[in-house]
């Protein structure tokens, strides 16, 4: 019973026992919990701190290929960015107090030139957050998990691919550049593969496989490998290109580049991705209707055209280097007009028969009423 009492003591009581007045007790209370709070907030480390920690973590990553190059670079960026930022406007910010806010001040104040961001990039930005905010937690840089401050908007993953007469167009302003030999079979090899723009920069000669028609790519994306098989059309015009570039024959033993600067036999300087892309804004400048295609632009019109001909997704999912599925079952998503076409294609439907037998009942009952 004595514990009953205890709960039910009021403050004037606890006071008398105590000895202290009320004020002194509710200053002592109120001025506990301020200092507790103060405990709290020089516990979080400085936001500069952390993210130099997250970024030797990530290149660690890198390293053991837990990361692959593509992301540790897409990453990197945005971490200098990050504190070239944070630097110029408050370098010593908690990493608790870091927000949605502060992340689009610093995407719209991007080297003076504010520019419209995709979704897409956008979701990526706030994913890095999410992920530096969670690293500090598990770092114990930070009292807890303040990741849910980013949202990452839901998008339409409806992808966009290019259409025959595109196609045509794009090969015809080909043969207007310099050494279209190559230009083409850049673009030939987006196309017919389905490979991301920073894979085929990769792509050697010996992964080039033309006595078993087979395209080996090495660490792709999540540092995996994978094989894709070989279109006639794309083996005949990477030849061609071989030996206008100084190679007459191809050579199984040779571990230069396919798609390189130094042309010959060697072939040891790369062409970077950015050249590849390059390569498609060029095309894009040379015919407004093609404004809104992308190196990407040729990997999903690979997928679009692979489902379309019958193939079955889960042969699509090994051949694009998928983790999960789900991702391949993008493109299975049909466009309105793809829509459209299947559906009007496949009349007469069933939908005539029900149609016809309804009217020919209506005209029926019409002529029993008169």
């Amino acid at each position: 019973m004595a514990i009953d009492k205890s709960i039910n003591m009021s403050i004037e009581e606890i006071c008398n026992q105590l000895g202290v007045t009320q004020d002194s007790l509710l200053n002592f209370l109120n001025g506990s919990d301020f200092n507790h709070q103060n405990k709290i907030v020089n516990e979080e480390k400085d936001a500069m701190f952390v993210i130099e920690k997250y970024q030797e973590h990530l290149n660690k990553m890198v390293s053991i290929n837990k990361r692959s190059k593509e992301t540790g670079s897409t990453y990197n960026n945005f971490l200098t960015r990050l504190k070239t930022y944070l630097l110029s406007t408050n370098p010593k910010l908690k990493v608790n107090e870091l927000n949605e806010i502060i992340l689009n001040d610093m995407i719209i104040s991007s080297k003076g030139n504010p520019k419209k961001y995709s979704i897409r990039t956008v979701n990526k930005y706030h994913a890095i957050m999410k992920s530096i905010l969670k690293f500090a937690f598990i770092m114990n840089y930070t009292t807890k998990d303040f990741g849910n401050k980013f949202t990452i908007e839901k998008t339409s993953l409806l992808p966009r691919y290019i259409k025959e007469e595109q196609l045509k167009s794009i090969f015809k302003i080909l043969e207007n550049f310099s050494k279209p030999y190559r230009c083409r079979a850049m673009i030939m090899f987006l196309l017919m593969t389905g490979c991301r723009v920073s894979e085929i920069s990769n792509v050697k000669i010996k992964d080039f496989d033309i006595e078993n028609n087979l395209i080996t790519i090495y660490n792709g994306k999540g540092s995996k490998d994978r094989i894709i098989p070989m279109f006639p059309e794309l083996k005949d015009e990477v030849l061609l290109y071989l030996q206008k570039s100084g190679m007459p024959r191809w050579d199984f033993k040779c571990d230069g580049f396919l798609f390189a600067r130094d042309e010959g036999i060697e072939r040891k300087r790369k062409f970077p991705r950015r050249t590849i892309q390059f390569l498609v804004e060029r095309i894009k400048k040379n015919n407004p209707e093609l404004s809104d295609i992308t190196t990407h632009s040729f990997r999903h019109t690979f997928a679009v055209y692979y489902l379309k001909a019958g193939i079955k997704e889960h042969y699509l999912t090994e051949i694009m280097g998928h983790s999960d599925p789900k991702t391949t079952m993008t493109y299975t998503k049909l466009s309105g007009e793809d829509l459209r076409d299947a559906i009007i294609n496949k009349f007469p439907f069933p939908f005539e028969i029900l149609l016809k037998t309804i009217n020919e009942d209506k005209n029926a009952n019409s002529s029993r009423g008169t």
